[in-house]
């Protein structure tokens, strides 16, 4: 590895291990008169971790010629010591890690189907505890998280994985696999194998999942394995890979209209038989086995960091006096307009799935509702590593800022935020659509092809 790759490897490891207390450090120096929150902390780290991001990436952009390979090694051990401070750390950003740890302890502990009964309920009292149970979000609302999430949580509660530094050790094995699945599909590509940096130094990715634990650690290696099985033709293996990671998180099924008519009944079967079999022990729980999901599909409160389109959707119907659920379908539909060319494109080579997946995955975060929170876009990095998008690169970074809205006195997110967010985006996404077709064959020509000269920049 390259020493200018080194040095900006090792300045951003001394900033992940800051970890929070840089406002700490700028008020003992003189620079500020009182230590910011936490948010604001996490916001200040952000600023020289992007900057040594976006120079880490022109590196890897210019040396692609050479494959890379041998900068692998240095690239896989910064990014583990860029995790392993903030995985040693108590959650800061996000409570979520304190509701998975509750729900395997229900599971485990109680013996309760977790869909059946909210935190706060007093026939669950007997496995409150002062470590888990205060931090634990929506006391009053059921589980949001589907049935093969649970059975993560259950079988990590049981192998006694029941704290939060616990439950992300086992979010770092989970996060071996993604990069070895990675590795092997830049590798069946054909393509550099240091685009691994696209995603292992990605500021977000980190913070996320290593910070505050998100779920995401674990839906990742499915998700890839379905990308790796497809590649290789064993459709059975991916099949049951998109089955898996569809249980932890429904919106994987959306790959479904990337499978050629061929193709697809292969893969649908052991899809759809690993997420029945993953329902079915929480099947007693009967209608209430979406647990917390159609409330937050539903309710206004939950609307978090919408896009452009989205704040203007919500614009009319406060002029109108509409109700704001109308607009999810209004959205859907939109998103079924964008997926029915995706799912026409025909297939030369099983390498053509990529572009589609890219785009699937694209047109759904595009559209996305009631919420974008940070932590989501995790799915969407690794493809970047096999079609480098600026525009998705720069929300991974300016996606934070989103965070400013719990700091507001009223709750709502500053609109300067919205616009530093998405304007960039929607304009950086034009110019890349722009350049894969000349203008008078983008009606006519839906499809990306696998390796245009625009799917390699970044």
């Amino acid at each position: 590895m390259k020493k200018g790759l080194w040095l900006l490897g090792l300045l951003s490891a001394v900033v992940y291990s800051v970890n929070f207390r840089v406002g700490d450090l700028l008020t003992r120096v003189g620079i500020l008169s009182v230590p910011p929150q936490k948010i604001i902390s996490y916001l200040f780290q952000l600023v020289p971790l992007s900057l040594f991001y976006v120079l880490s990436l022109r590196l890897v952009r210019r040396a692609e010629g050479e494959n890379g390979k041998h900068a692998i090694p240095g690239i896989l051990l910064l990014a583990l010591l860029f995790r392993l401070p903030l995985a040693l750390q108590a959650p800061d950003l996000s409570s979520d890690l304190y509701r998975y740890l509750w729900d395997g302890k229900v599971q485990v502990s109680g013996a309760v189907n977790p869909y059946l009964y909210p935190p706060g309920d007093e026939r669950l009292a007997f496995l409150r505890d002062q470590e888990i149970y205060p931090n634990v979000n929506r006391k009053e609302a059921p589980t949001i998280y589907p049935a093969g999430a649970q059975l993560l949580f259950r079988g990590l509660n049981w192998a006694g994985l029941s704290d939060p530094g616990k439950f992300k050790a086992a979010a770092l094995a989970a996060e071996g696999f993604t990069l070895f699945l990675l590795l092997l599909i830049l590798k069946e590509l054909r393509l550099p194998q240091s685009r691994l940096l696209i995603y292992a130094w990605n500021p977000l990715v980190i913070y996320e999942l290593f910070q505050s634990g998100h779920l995401e650690s674990f839906l990742l290696p499915p998700l890839l394995g379905f990308v790796y099985f497809f590649l290789r033709g064993r459709l059975v293996g991916a099949g049951a890979a998109l089955g898996l990671a569809t249980s932890m998180k429904l919106i994987p099924a959306l790959f479904l209209v990337t499978i050629p008519p061929g193709k697809r009944l292969k893969i649908a079967l052991p899809f759809l038989l690993v997420v029945m079999l993953a329902y079915l022990p929480y099947a007693g729980a009967g209608e209430k086995i979406f647990g917390f999901l159609p409330s937050y599909f539903s309710d206004p409160s939950e609307i978090f960091n919408p896009g452009l389109i989205q704040t203007g959707l919500l614009w009319v119907a406060s002029a109108f006096t509409l109700s704001s659920p109308w607009i999810r379908p209004v959205l859907l539909l939109l998103l079924l307009v964008l997926l029915l060319p995706i799912t026409r494109c025909p297939e030369k080579s099983p390498a053509d799935v990529v572009p589609k997946l890219y785009l699937t995955l694209s047109a759904y975060f595009f559209l996305i509702y009631p919420a974008l929170h940070p932590w989501y876009l995790s799915w969407l990095i690794p493809f970047l590593c096999l079609i480098p998008s600026r525009a998705w690169l720069y929300l991974s970074l300016a996606l934070p800022l989103s965070y400013l809205k719990y700091l507001a006195p009223d709750g709502t997110m500053p609109t300067w935020v919205t616009w530093v967010e998405f304007a960039p985006l929607y304009a950086l996404l034009a110019a890349e659509y722009a350049r894969v077709k000349p203008v008078n064959q983008r009606i006519s020509q839906w499809c990306l092809e696998t390796r245009t000269q625009s799917s390699t920049t970044f």
